[in-house]
């Protein structure tokens, strides 16, 4: 269903998409990713900082193989550029992120990139270093969408002083509208609304090991469907088992200590019209899940 409405609404000279509307659902709308590759590159980033960038021919030919490599073999990748503006280093990182493990490496230049395979090692995680305490991605690419600077900015010096070197700029998370958006690795879950107000109860909720069910979009690594019946049953407890259906209705099995639990979730037949985008003039529909019923 698509809309030609435009957005006529009164408005400052400025629009930001994720003050428009501060009650749309945001549960299963994270993008589900099998592979987070977070390359750290420091320069400005553009609008599409993945293709308009100055890295150098082999770093690019490397990155783009490895991710297709990756995509061949099912993996869904998702390759994304990160950075500390604020920290003097002149090693580059890159993050490895699979579910439950985030691997790291690094180098002086992009050089060492060139020794690392991929699809070797998301096939054996446990064969390489990894973090030992979760870290923190805050998408601020206000060249992509100008909410993302303008609330991701303060979210991420919000979360240095928290938890210090282990909070990243991230270029584009997906989900303009919920800025500031923060990705928490190894865990996989995307967070949106994630304010300076309430970072000290997000950092300690994640940093205990649980999911910070208010600001929770998704688990990355689930399916849409997934990550909504997770987000709407309210449990960090959870571990799925199986999904059945596709992204519109599904029913999922998952197990705790305490059996098993099956639950159907189901978009909405009515739409909610959104401000995609802090630069679209149309109204976007989108159908938020809700869940159908739960049995263990």
């Amino acid at each position: 269903m698509a809309t030609t409405e435009t957005f006529q609404e009164s408005k400052p000279q400025r629009l930001y998409c994720s003050e428009r509307d501060g009650t749309e659902p945001m549960a299963g709308t994270a993008d589900h990713v099998g592979v987070w590759v977070l390359l750290e590159y420091k320069p400005q980033w553009k609008s599409k900082a993945l293709a308009e960038n100055g890295l150098d021919v082999a770093t690019r030919r490397w990155l783009d193989d490895s991710v297709s490599t990756l995509q061949i073999a099912g993996h869904k990748p998702r390759p994304q550029f990160v950075r500390q503006p604020d920290v003097d280093s002149d090693r580059v990182r890159l993050f490895v992120g699979v579910p439950g493990r985030l691997m790291i490496f690094s180098g002086a230049g992009y050089g060492f990139l060139q020794q690392l395979d991929l699809a070797e090692i998301v096939a054996q995680p446990a064969a390489y270093a990894a973090v030992g305490e979760p870290l923190y991605f805050v998408c601020t690419n206000g060249q992509r969408d100008r909410c993302c600077a303008r609330y991701g900015l303060p979210s991420y010096a919000a979360l240095r002083e928290l938890v210090g070197e282990r909070a990243w700029q991230v270029t584009h998370l997906g989900g303009h509208r919920f800025a500031p958006n923060v990705l928490a690795l190894p865990q996989g879950g995307l967070y949106g609304r994630v304010h300076p107000a309430v970072m000290p109860e997000f950092v300690a909720q994640v940093e205990s090991g649980a999911l910070c069910l208010p600001q929770l979009r998704g688990r990355s690594w689930y399916p849409k469907p997934v990550q909504a019946a997770e987000a709407l049953l309210g449990r960090s407890d959870l571990r799925l088992l199986h999904v059945g259906g596709d992204e519109r209705s599904a029913r999922v099995t998952f197990a705790n200590s305490d059996g098993t639990l099956e639950v159907g979730v189901r978009q909405q037949t009515s739409p909610i019209e959104v401000l995609a985008s802090c630069g679209d003039e149309v109204l976007k529909p989108v159908f938020p899940y809700r869940l159908e019923d739960a049995a263990r």
